[in-house]
């Protein structure tokens, strides 16, 4: 199946990255250092995770368990986006988490993102790992917090409407284009993937634009993921999500943590590789070819996880397009001469 390229969705180049903020005390230096990488290749934008802290310690969580607390191990996600943003003149995302969130405080946090110039989000739920018994996180409290995730898309929906909370009433509309996560082999906490489908579709009719799937190794499984939300009546644009897998650690660690099956050919080539080099050459190319099917099929960009580090996306986009002029190529999808 071929996904349409659309305006209404974020095309203005063939690949974006996402990166987490520096851990706490650290610096931006090597975070910078990566992206200054990847800038040649001309990336969309640069998506800046968020890494909440939980509800305080020993609150009550339905169906059992307490929730932890402590220190955010990784704060600092706005004052990361707007550093980027400045330094690079480069459009930063910043990520915004429903779960455990006020509603008061939010709407002062999307104002500030709306005078600072981001004119882009990334809403997602939140993460269970942030929880002692993440199998029994539950939802977020009522009344003043989020139910789900499209619940804070309806809210900055709302405000691109000029519509604030009491006592602010109407006001001046905000210019958020709002990006949401989706899931081609269905999110963990979801029962079956026709509910996890009913979810998105939730997040879409609530006001998001955009969706950037959890990382994919088989281009099977987003095109047969965007035919599931075409059928669904979920029309707008769905970008893949890459992580380039370097080693074989990371590809019995990445299902673990993310809950996505790596495909056993990669998990196979990677492990007979006979020295790290020739480790990374396997994972490299794999990512490239995965990239090429995937935009060779019609996806309208790939979207790299790229931890912070930019090396490895870099290696892919070579070899995907040659080198930087290749990527700034709209549209370009033929790999290099001898990569297949």
């Amino acid at each position: 199946m071929s996904e349409a390229r659309s305006e209404d969705g974020p095309a203005e180049g063939v690949f974006s990255i996402e990166v987490v903020p520096p851990a706490r005390g650290a610096g931006l230096e090597d975070l910078f250092a990566a992206v200054e990488t990847l800038l040649p290749y001309g990336p969309s934008r640069v998506s800046v995770t968020d890494h909440p802290a939980g509800p305080p310690d020993g609150t009550p969580l339905p169906g059992g368990g307490f929730a932890r607390s402590g220190p955010r191990s990784k704060p600092g996600t706005l004052g990361t986006a707007l550093a980027l943003q400045s330094a690079f003149k480069i459009r930063a995302v910043p990520h915004l988490v429903s779960r455990g969130a006020n509603r008061f405080a939010m709407e002062d946090l999307l104002i500030d993102l709306h005078y600072a110039g981001f004119r882009e989000l990334f809403i997602v739920r939140g993460d269970d790992r942030f929880y002692r018994d993440p199998g029994n996180a539950g939802s977020e409290a009522p009344g003043s917090g989020y139910s789900c995730a499209a619940d804070l898309v309806a809210h900055a929906a709302a405000l691109n409407r000029g519509e604030y909370l009491p006592p602010g009433g109407h006001g001046k509309p905000t210019a958020f284009r709002i990006g949401v996560a989706g899931y081609p082999e269905k999110h963990f906490a979801a029962p079956n993937k026709e509910a996890d489908l009913r979810k998105l579709k939730e997040k879409v009719d609530a006001g998001a634009s955009y969706i950037v799937t959890q990382m994919v190794f088989d281009p099977r499984r987003y095109f047969e993921f965007v035919a599931a939300l075409r059928e669904a009546g979920i029309a707008v644009p769905v970008i893949p999500g890459i992580k380039p897998l370097t080693r074989a650690s990371q590809a019995e660690g990445v299902p673990r943590n993310f809950f996505v099956d790596v495909p056993d050919s990669l998990l196979r080539s990677l492990e007979e590789a006979r020295t790290p080099e020739e480790e990374r050459r396997v994972g490299i190319r794999a990512a490239a070819l995965l990239s090429e099917e995937l935009l060779a099929g019609g996806a309208p960009s790939i979207h790299f996880f790229t931890m912070g580090r930019g090396g490895a996306t870099r290696d892919v986009l070579d070899l995907v397009f040659g080198g930087p002029e290749g990527s700034r190529v709209r549209g370009a999808s033929g790999v290099r001469e001898g990569l297949r």
